[in-house]
């Protein structure tokens, strides 16, 4: 027992904190030297992205192609599962990232528990991931802008807002949460009045139309029965996707144990008020089978929101919502640009990329990590030939299979977590955040999310689709190829539960608290 009390104590205390009293009676703290980032991000930052994040054009756009491949009830049912899944997952990352709050977690805490040869892909995993998004949002970006006319070429909005985002990025990440925090405060906002406009249109108010629960028999609640619903998990997956941006954010909290629980807990708002009542009351508006949704083989799209508006004649109020996601836009690129950028510099700190990505500036941003992210945006400009809809479908399906990658490894983590402190038989009391039914969630997140990552793309089998198989499961593959060759070059082992080392892991955090992080960022 009392060694048990004296591994939790070690655990919770900041060994490289030092206090001297001065000549004066003042107490000094020594800190160790900084690490690079800077923790300047509050708790009503991390609350707004935890509920807000980024939320954008694939939102507000790209809903379009969920309702029109599976039907609104296809599309509530998707994401009402993917919603629980990802629940769980949240409660496993709230036990992860209080306790050892970094930057590049994912990869760190897959090395630390499981093994480096599979933290090694993880971390390239999820950095595509955010590649994938930042892709899309710019692809997005040109379909926005299309709603107006305006002269200038998509190519010419893209070159125009790339500089933009990146000097913007540069002020820090003092700059990236107060901005986060207003402009994701803007989006909720927006959804949530979209609500009674859908109600207004349903019921004739606006339009003169009573619709109520019209497009729900006709054209009907799915649009390609149970295939339908299917071939949108991935793309659920991806909506979903940044939630768990958190548990790399907690790296530059300036409380992480307090800050991250608090967070982690409003993400049911997230799932329930923004993604579940904002698609039924979409989707009472719209019907999957109208010809401006985005689709596979559409080549250009307007917004679902949009639609609903442009469908009884209210054009004052598709002007609106048109301006609102442009405005969103901004949010989602740069939180995408700023997650990417901290799990690229994340994998430079493991040695897992070149160590480049991992210098910063004065303001603690990661600069080259920064530019080569941004970089990423001008892959959006294939969309110019091969038409907006099939870039988008391609990126959809394989950034939804990264995400339920990473969201398995995160349950499997928080699993080998609970199992290594029993082992080495310390208290659970030393988590700062003890996640509800932890055994359920972990087990839950780990079998559900790994189901889909391999059956997912069952529908490419029968009848057999090259193109579909690849969309779905080249992910997985190069994760696959990427662990075993770190196997075979590295010779890595498997963790031992007792040989997992917290007492490593909460030192480096104890950097990260002890940086002077109030100074001008």
């Amino acid at each position: 027992m009392k060694s048990e009390m004296m591994k939790t104590d070690s655990l919770r205390d900041n060994p490289l904190q030092q206090t001297t009293t001065t000549g004066n009676g003042e107490v000094e703290t020594t800190t160790a030297e900084n690490p690079g980032l800077h923790r300047g991000l509050a708790r009503r930052h991390l609350m707004m992205l935890a509920i807000g994040g980024v939320i954008g054009t694939g939102y507000f756009v790209g809903m379009g192609t969920g309702l029109s491949t599976a039907g609104p009830a296809g599309l509530l049912i998707c994401f009402a599962i993917v919603g629980v899944l990802l629940w769980a997952v949240m409660q496993s990352l709230g036990e992860l990232g209080a306790f050892i709050p970094m930057s590049g977690s994912f990869t760190h805490y897959t090395s630390m528990c499981v093994d480096p040869a599979v933290g090694f892909p993880l971390g390239w995993n999820y950095w595509f991931l955010w590649a994938g998004i930042i892709i899309a949002e710019y692809n997005n970006l040109g379909l926005v802008l299309t709603y107006w006319d305006t002269g200038i070429p998509r190519w010419g909005w893209l070159l125009i807002f790339w500089g933009f985002f990146l000097a913007f990025t540069f002020l820090g990440v003092k700059s990236f949460g107060e901005a986060e925090f207003w402009l994701a405060l803007i989006k909720v906002v927006a959804i949530l009045a979209f609500f009674p406009c859908a109600i207004l249109i349903t019921s004739g108010v606006i339009g003169g139309e009573k619709i109520g629960f019209k497009f729900y028999s006709d054209p009907g609640p799915f649009a390609s029965g149970p295939k339908g619903v299917f071939n949108i998990f991935v793309f659920a997956a991806l909506q979903y996707s940044g939630t768990e941006m958190i548990g790399l954010t907690a790296g530059e909290s300036q409380n992480p144990s307090r800050d991250v629980p608090k967070a982690v807990k409003s993400v049911l708002w997230r799932i329930v008020g923004i993604f579940l009542l904002g698609i039924f009351f979409l989707t009472i508006t719209v019907p999957y089978d109208d010809p401006n949704l985005l689709s596979a083989t559409s080549k250009a799209a307007r917004s679902p929101f949009v639609i609903a508006f442009t469908r009884v004649g209210a054009t004052a109020g598709a002007h609106i919502i048109n301006a609102i996601i442009l405005v969103t836009m901004f949010s989602a690129i740069n939180g995408a640009l700023y997650v990417g950028s901290r799990t690229l510099y994340g994998l430079a700190e493991e040695g897992l990329a070149p160590k480049i990505f991992g210098w910063t500036n004065k303001r603690g941003v990661p600069v080259y990590s920064l530019v080569f992210m941004n970089l990423m945006g001008f892959l959006s400009l294939l969309n110019l030939s091969s038409g907006a809809g099939v870039v988008y479908t391609w990126i959809v399906s394989m950034t939804g299979v990264a995400t339920f990658i990473t969201w398995a490894l995160i349950s499997l983590n928080h699993t080998r977590l609970r199992m290594a402190l029993a082992a080495q038989n310390i208290s659970t009391d030393v988590l700062p955040f003890q996640a509800s039914a932890w055994r359920f969630c972990a087990y839950l997140g780990l079998v559900g999310d790994a189901f889909f990552v391999f059956f997912q793309g069952w529908t490419s089998f029968a009848p057999w689709d090259i193109q579909a198989f690849f969309m779905n499961y080249i992910i997985l593959l190069i994760f696959v190829i990427l662990a075993v060759g770190c196997k075979l070059v590295r010779k890595t082992k498997f963790v031992e539960l007792k040989a997992i080392d917290f007492g490593s892991a909460r030192i480096w955090n104890t950097r990260m608290e002890q940086t002077e992080y109030t100074r001008a960022d």
